[in-house]
């Protein structure tokens, strides 16, 4: 079940934001692409980067309080401009591998 949701996501090719360098190491390990980094950044200037680059995202910063606003933040400015967020991902994601920060992922590939 893991495998395949992977294979759905790198099949994708979303553009996927994550909070940190952690998150970004571990989703490239997963073979995953077009990540962005969004730690120390203006969410503003992220969402207009989204605008030129792709219509179609997900939002997988962490599951705790910091990462739950960080995301409404986000989802709220690309909406904005007019860019679709597939919040199923996000949802699926921490159902399938049980976690709550992303870099904690790695366990799967070690």
């Amino acid at each position: 079940h893991q495998e395949k949701f992977l294979i759905e996501l790198r099949n994708s090719k979303m553009l996927i934001f994550v909070e940190g360098k952690k998150d970004h190491k571990v989703l490239k390990m997963a073979g995953l692409d077009n990540i962005v980094e969004i730690s120390g950044k203006q969410l503003e200037k992220v969402a207009d980067m989204a605008n030129e680059k792709q219509l179609h995202v997900t939002i997988l910063t962490d599951y705790d309080n910091e990462g739950v606003k960080q995301y409404k933040r986000l989802k709220s400015l690309l909406q904005a401009n007019g860019i679709k967020v597939d919040d199923s991902i996000r949802r699926n994601f921490k159902r399938t591998f049980l976690v709550n920060k992303v870099e904690e992922l790695s366990s799967y590939f070690k």
